[in-house]
């Protein structure tokens, strides 16, 4: 029964294909992309642009497919648009894993969902509300702040060497992951994403490059409220 929904998703993919006149073809990728964002990471190198509280837990940053060469895609041309039903239909789950963390307002947030669906949804060969539904599902699979925290590494405002984290992430997932971090303005660097890879059918995990990119050798890892309290060396 499963791998007959899985035929229909893929059948009604390709009609979606078929149908859309500035995406005759559609866009040729070699696997897809989930970005998870620590959200104390996004305050610190964000500053003014955070609300007063994030959640304590990765949240989607991102889906978008990928090329293993040549440049990334985005901004595809395509007429169809992400609907406000599909917002709605999946409002709460939306709140919780792709929040905004610039605020928590729902209306307001609808902004983001709809920019990310322009930006890279529109180069995905499914309708958008297998993008959203994607997305979500892939980001409740896996508990990345569990699996680091069951490999001693918490977000405790200490360092951590990076292959420390993606050997932790490799032995609880089965398949290599990379790591995004990213500066404050004052030079401190922080772990600040998790990108996982699947294949373009959405349904086995792949290895990523097992790179930290943006990266010194031992990225902070903060809590809520976390401040430095001197300069970094």
């Amino acid at each position: 029964m499963k791998s007959k929904f899985l035929l229909i998703f893929l059948f009604l993919g390709i009609l979606y294909c078929e149908a859309e006149y500035f995406n005759p073809n559609c866009y040729e990728y070699d696997y897809l992309e989930l970005a998870l964002r620590w959200p104390n990471t996004y305050c610190l190198t964000h500053e003014g642009a955070c609300r007063d509280i994030v959640p304590q837990y990765f949240t989607i940053s991102y889906l978008r497919p990928k090329k293993r060469a040549g440049p990334d895609l985005q901004y595809c041309p395509t007429q169809i648009s992400l609907p406000n039903s599909t917002i709605e239909a999946n409002k709460n789950d939306l709140l919780k894993f792709w929040p905004d963390l610039r605020t928590d307002n729902f209306i307001e947030s609808k902004s983001l969902w709809k920019d990310q669906w322009k930006k890279f949804g529109s180069c995905y060969n499914l309708m958008p509300d297998d993008y959203i539904v994607y997305a979500l599902n892939s980001r409740k699979r896996n508990d990345l702040k569990k699996i680091l925290t069951n490999a001693g590494i918490v977000p405790s405002g200490s360092s951590y060497p990076t292959r420390r984290i993606l050997q932790a992430f490799r032995k609880a997932l089965g398949v290599n992951v990379n790591i995004i971090c990213e500066p404050d303005r004052n030079g401190y660097v922080y772990l600040a994403e998790v990108h996982q890879c699947v294949d373009v059918q959405g349904t086995t995990p792949i290895d990523c490059d097992n790179k930290a990119r943006g990266c010194d050798d031992d990225p902070i890892y903060p809590y809520m409220g976390f401040q430095p309290d001197k300069d970094p060396k």
